[in-house]
């Protein structure tokens, strides 16, 4: 677990299928592992299955180090049919970086926001954007929405406005359809644009090269739409072992979103959210298909890190 946890409220299967009695578990010494008696009904994923065959329908080239070698991989509900959650309580503090209230670089957004006022959102990224792999696109229990529908509903609930969100997003996506898609995008005319770019990118190791592109990006909002304002998103982390996603580049793509916040521009920084939950976590507890898309829990992460920078955080949750 990502915190010690000092009181255990409830253990289920993700899709909700299964609620385990405390006579399922045992909470480990050190409080960050549930260890599951021998008669639970858990699904296991053994260390061979993590890199199946290849050629096998669950699978993708190439581990780190071991190009021979394949990785698992399962989108849709794949991997929400087999994780667990645990509900807890922990006396643990965050340890990385928080996100911050960041609501002075978007006064115009703000200022709609507490007159509620409807907010025009715009969405410009990848898969991840679309939704992939959140619970609802499949139709599994709990039928959670992706990180753009949670955060428009967050706004929602937490000022009072409506938010009409139009989504660009398309799957397998880098920067550069971004500037291509903008023309269509700007007929919406946003108030407020997410730009949810760098998954499809880091595998060209160019951080400069994506630096060049963001601006480009920026710069031609800026030209068409000088009130707009824009939250770029430095994207989770994918599977370390995943070759196609190096993890040394996310860092240094990171660094580069992060020298354009200015007035008019935030910065939502999930690569450090997720670089701090990892410090205890596998990566398949958060992915969605076991290389580079979330699952539920990522979705509201993403959510909650685009909110607290808005000025409203949500409830306090471990998982």
């Amino acid at each position: 677990m990502a915190f010690r946890a000092t009181k255990i409220l409830r253990v289920a299967a993700a899709n909700d299928s299964v609620v385990f009695g405390s006579d399922s578990y045992t909470l480990s010494e050190e409080k960050r592992r549930l260890v599951f008696s021998k008669t639970a009904s858990v699904p296991v994923i053994t260390s061979k299955a993590l890199y199946p065959a290849p050629g096998s329908p669950t699978s993708y080239k190439h581990r780190v180090g071991h190009p021979e070698q394949n990785m698992l991989y399962g989108p849709g509900r794949w991997f929400h049919d087999r994780q667990i959650e645990v509900t807890y309580e922990t006396d643990e503090d965050w340890k990385g970086p928080k996100p911050v209230f960041s609501g002075n670089l978007l006064p115009k957004t703000l200022e709609k926001l507490k007159a509620k006022k409807e907010l025009r959102l715009g969405i410009s990224g990848d898969s991840i954007s679309t939704g992939l792999d959140a619970s609802a696109l499949v139709k599994a229990p709990p039928e959670q929405k992706g990180y753009p529908e949670l955060l428009a509903a967050g706004i929602e609930n937490a000022f009072g406005s409506k938010v009409k969100m139009t989504n660009r997003a398309v799957s397998g996506t880098s920067i550069v359809y971004g500037l291509q898609d903008w023309p269509k995008l700007i007929q919406s005319k946003p108030d407020l644009i997410v730009v949810a770019y760098g998954m499809n990118d880091v595998g060209r190791r160019d951080p400069k090269w994506f630096e060049g592109r963001v601006k480009e990006y920026l710069n031609q909002i800026h030209k068409d739409l000088p009130d707009t304002e824009i939250i770029l998103v430095a994207c989770m982390l994918g599977n370390r072992e995943w070759i196609h996603t190096p993890l040394e580049m996310f860092t240094s793509y990171r660094d580069q979103l992060k020298s354009f916040e200015r007035p008019g521009v935030a910065f939502a920084d999930l690569t450090q959210v997720w670089d701090t939950l990892l410090a205890n976590k596998h990566d398949h507890d958060l992915t969605g298909n076991g290389l580079n898309h979330p699952n539920d829990y990522g979705h509201r992460l993403y959510a909650w890190t685009m909110l607290t920078i808005l000025g409203d955080s949500g409830q306090k949750s471990a998982n």
